[in-house]
């Protein structure tokens, strides 16, 4: 391959990105506009796609609902490197497991609105815990190649529950930070347990 076709490749890619990242945030905002208005049973996913310019398709390969499209809570998975450079660390669980969920779990940017659709809205909450519970299991069941299953489960909850916390207190702009905030978190809960 020539310079100028790796470019071209990597350009291409870059769009490609750039076009899902485009799709990705027209079906939340159209999602977390009408949802606002007319509350979650209220919309049907074929009016946030008409809002959106998309298929239904196409919003099932962003989000697995419409509860999930308003939030800006896309399905977690966890990527093969972050995976096994958690397998591979020998840091102390809880710290590595931070990192970890850094590189797994996708904080919604527009928290605020998140927030403020989660007040007006409680019929909101459940698919906000779905979500958390269902990143809860993905990251467990990692933690469980690394160590035993019920110290696997006590640890993933204790981040998640820093997850949590983290995005009450942070906007956070990069996964690095995201850890460090977990951490933190981590450690003032473990001063907390001791006081």
């Amino acid at each position: 391959m020539t310079t100028s076709e790796a470019r071209s490749t990597a350009g291409d890619s870059g769009l490609r990105e750039r076009k899902k990242q485009q799709t990705r945030a027209a079906i939340h905002h159209a999602a977390i506009d009408l949802v606002t208005d007319r509350g979650l049973t209220g919309v049907t996913v074929e009016e946030i796609c008409t809002a959106a310019g998309v298929s239904p398709r196409t919003f099932f390969n962003y989000f697995p609902s419409k509860g999930h499209a308003a939030l800006g809570l896309p399905t977690t998975t966890i990527p093969s490197e972050a995976r096994t450079a958690f397998l591979a660390a020998s840091g102390p669980l809880v710290s590595d497991l931070c990192e970890l969920v850094a590189q797994t779990v996708n904080l919604p940017e527009d928290r605020r609105r998140m927030k403020a659709l989660v007040q007006a809205r409680p019929e909101m909450v459940p698919t906000m815990l779905q979500w958390l519970a269902e990143a809860r299991l993905a990251v467990v069941e990692v933690a469980a190649e690394r160590t035993d299953a019920d110290s696997a489960r006590t640890a993933v909850t204790l981040v998640m529950a820093a997850v949590i916390e983290a995005a009450h207190r942070f906007t956070v702009v990069s996964r690095p930070e995201l850890a460090d905030r977990l951490r933190e978190v981590v450690a003032e809960m473990g001063r907390l347990a001791a006081a």
